[in-house]
């Protein structure tokens, strides 16, 4: 365990702002990802996986060191992406790595020493990624060993359809928009909130807008408010356990989605 005193450096307007610059926790900085597995909290950071176990304390997850650019979480295993750091002997950059073990250890995937994932989100065996060399969206459909390139990436957000293949939801500009072929087009949804991130796996579709968070029961069409912050929603991130906000310096969680949230001390 690493004891600090940490605070949450978030002035957030928008999570794209957040995720290219790097955010800090205490002594560590840069945080680049926020995200839930199982009950537990995980960051990518700078300096590696850490885990956030409360205001003053993180764990350092993995020996590994390598500045966890990309980082998301299928439920039964972690996939990241990066630059690999001091004393690795990973490739640069890293490509898609997987862990198996809560991201204990690493194993190479595919694209290494070609791809730099920062936005990267999988559910079961698609995955999608925006390469920061490129600057291409990439999709596969077989856990990460095969890519195809769907073009320059326009998208600050996408929630990955758990019920549907090749379907997702996308923010662009602060529009919401539907896909149903793997963005070969897509279509916007006439909704009335700004969404700045969006979260969906198998037990809730939900949206962060200002300092509202709001769920949606059919698809994305249309949303009802689930909770109000006294400040702007940072960085949203869930499991189907666990349904986390960052709030100005404070991290906050729920275990009833979204209806009720206490903040971690």
């Amino acid at each position: 365990m690493r004891k600090l005193a940490v605070f949450l450096i978030l002035a957030l307007l928008t999570p794209t702002a957040a995720f290219a610059s790097g955010e800090s926790i205490g002594s560590l900085s840069h945080i680049h990802n926020v995200r839930v597995f199982g009950k537990k909290i995980y960051l990518g950071t700078h300096a590696g996986l850490y885990e956030y176990v409360d205001a003053k304390t993180v764990s350092k997850v993995s020996p590994e060191i390598f500045d966890v650019m990309g980082l998301t979480i299928d439920g039964k295993g972690i996939y990241a992406s990066g630059h690999p750091g001091p004393g690795s002997k990973l490739p640069e950059p890293v490509g898609l790595l997987f862990s198996s073990n809560g991201g204990k250890t690493w194993k190479k995937v595919s694209l290494q020493g070609k791809v730099d994932f920062h936005l990267l989100e999988a559910y079961q065996q698609e995955l999608y990624g925006a390469d920061s060399q490129s600057g291409d969206l990439m999709y596969s459909k077989d856990f990460g060993k095969k890519w195809i390139s769907l073009g320059k990436n326009e998208f600050s957000e996408i929630a990955i359809n758990p019920m549907k293949k090749r379907s997702a939801l996308a923010i662009r500009g602060g529009k919401l928009l539907l896909t149903q072929d793997n963005f070969k087009s897509t279509t916007e949804l006439k909704v009335d909130i700004q969404p700045s991130q969006i979260e969906w796996n198998s037990q809730q579709l939900v949206a962060s807008a200002g300092k509202n968070l709001y769920q949606s029961l059919n698809g994305g069409k249309t949303w009802k408010r689930l909770y109000s912050f006294k400040g702007t929603i940072g960085i949203l991130a869930h499991s189907t356990e666990l349904l986390v906000a960052v709030v100005g310096n404070e991290v906050w969680r729920s275990t009833d989605g979204g209806r009720s949230f206490s903040v971690i001390g």
